[in-house]
């Protein structure tokens, strides 16, 4: 047989095999990225008394007969992964972002300078991060009348950094009283703004 021809043979055999062995360990490891993704959520959903799903990413029940969720996505506006937990509480009124900076003992409320924070009493607890289980450089908790919810934000490097369901448990009954007293402070300011109106 021609040498060429056979090198060519056998360079197409080995890249044959190459493919091969590619696709084999790309399979593998979407399977097990998916069954490690399912072991962290399934204790998340038993929490909820609902329904992991892997494709999402993401868990969805009801917590203190709020619809709750927890999910692994994308930060806005850039590439950080973040794991959010959400309870659905439409109060109406505005919306307001609190970030958290643990490590260097700083805070952000938005809008700047609102009265709200001192309404939420919640947000002015000493041991809120600890007690959220955040042990990252940072988190939010955020009110979207639009989209209806409170929320918690938190970066994450790895599949490891979804919480543990005693956690989790931990972070939705810090929403739900956050939530109350959201609903509480939202339902008072469109109170005083009726009476403002009607006097």
């Amino acid at each position: 047989m021609n040498p060429y021809v056979s090198v060519t043979l056998v360079m197409c055999g080995v890249v044959f095999l190459a493919l091969a062995a590619t696709a084999y360990m790309a399979v593998y490891f979407t399977r097990r990225a998916k069954a490690d993704l399912q072991a962290a959520l399934t204790p998340l959903a038993a929490v909820l008394d609902g329904e992991a799903d892997v494709e999402e990413a993401q868990v969805e029940g009801r917590f203190a007969s709020k619809l709750a969720f927890g999910r692994m996505a994308h930060a806005e506006g850039g590439p950080v992964r973040v794991f959010q937990v959400e309870l659905i509480d439409a109060a109406g009124g505005d919306a307001w972002l609190y970030v958290v900076y643990p490590g260097k003992g700083t805070t952000e409320f938005r809008p700047e300078g609102s009265p709200k924070l001192r309404q939420l009493e919640v947000l002015r607890r000493e041991d809120l991060a600890s007690e959220l289980g955040v042990t990252s450089d940072w988190f939010q908790l955020d009110y979207s009348p639009e989209g209806g919810y409170v929320r918690l934000t938190m970066p994450m490097s790895t599949r490891k950094d979804i919480p543990g369901a005693d956690v989790f448990q931990r972070q939705l009954a810090v929403l739900d009283q956050l939530s109350d007293e959201n609903r509480a402070m939202q339902e008072g300011q469109f109170e005083e703004a009726q009476g403002r109106d009607n006097g």
